[in-house]
């Protein structure tokens, strides 16, 4: 919470957490929330509401603000702003490193607006604020502790893997299991040459076989959806032929 001294209030929201989040977070001046978890585009918006001040920074549990970042949103806040919303690049650090390139940064985002100029949208993950007004751009970047662990950073994979799936099977999209290998591959391309993943190291090469991975995973899971369908249908064919 030091990193966010400069905010005039501190407003943290709850979806069951089970460490000492909330006692920590009363401890230093916030006021605390609980909601259970519906969404990250409803748990974002839920927070919104719940803040008052005339300008919003959004941050997640694993993101803190750096000191000359903090200084650029005074200056906008005290200056009241030439756009409605910012953009703020997002710098992750992982495996011992920060990480420039890979696809991983800049990383805009807009996690700085005035209050009431928009709303998150989006599916059930991959969340973006949507403003109805102008958009402005920072200098200086949010910092992102992302994984402690390669565990964590697959275990989240799976999960989101899970409801981007689900996602692209409610909007009517189907896969197979050679079009999940060929996603996988191009996105390993993509990441590693492309975005010049090979410039950060061996935790570049690590991010560009995990996001092939991650690739695969939602495409034969979205594959997987479709066949479940398929083996319902022909066993309400087979019990209603008898």
């Amino acid at each position: 919470m030091k990193a966010l001294d400069f905010a005039t209030e501190i407003v943290v929201l709850d979806s069951g957490s089970t460490d000492a989040t909330r006692k920590l977070a009363k401890k230093a001046g916030a006021r605390v929330y609980e909601k259970s978890f519906q969404g990250f585009v409803e748990q974002k918006n839920a927070a919104i509401a719940l803040a008052t001040s005339d300008w919003i920074l959004s941050l997640d549990a694993d993101e803190i603000v750096s000191p000359a970042l903090a200084r650029e949103l005074q200056a906008v806040a005290q200056s009241s702003g030439t756009a409605d919303a910012y953009r703020i690049p997002r710098l992750t650090f992982y495996l011992g490193r920060w990480i420039r390139y890979s696809g991983w940064f800049p990383d805009y985002n807009v996690r700085f607006f005035r209050r009431g100029s928009g709303a998150f949208v989006g599916g059930t993950v991959h969340e973006q604020f949507q403003t109805r007004g102008t958009v402005g751009l920072l200098r200086n970047p949010l910092l992102h502790y992302s994984y402690d662990r390669i565990a964590s950073h697959i275990e989240r994979m799976n999960q989101y893997s899970d409801l981007i799936a689900r996602d692209k099977f409610k909007r009517g999209q189907r896969s197979t299991p050679l079009w999940a290998l060929a996603k996988s591959i191009s996105k390993f391309v993509l990441t590693y040459f492309y975005r010049l993943g090979f410039l950060d190291g061996r935790p570049g090469f690590v991010i560009a076989v995990l996001a092939a991975y991650y690739n695969f995973l939602k495409y034969i899971k979205l594959w997987e959806l479709g066949q479940r369908d398929i083996i319902l249908d022909r066993k309400r064919e087979s019990r209603d032929s008898f």
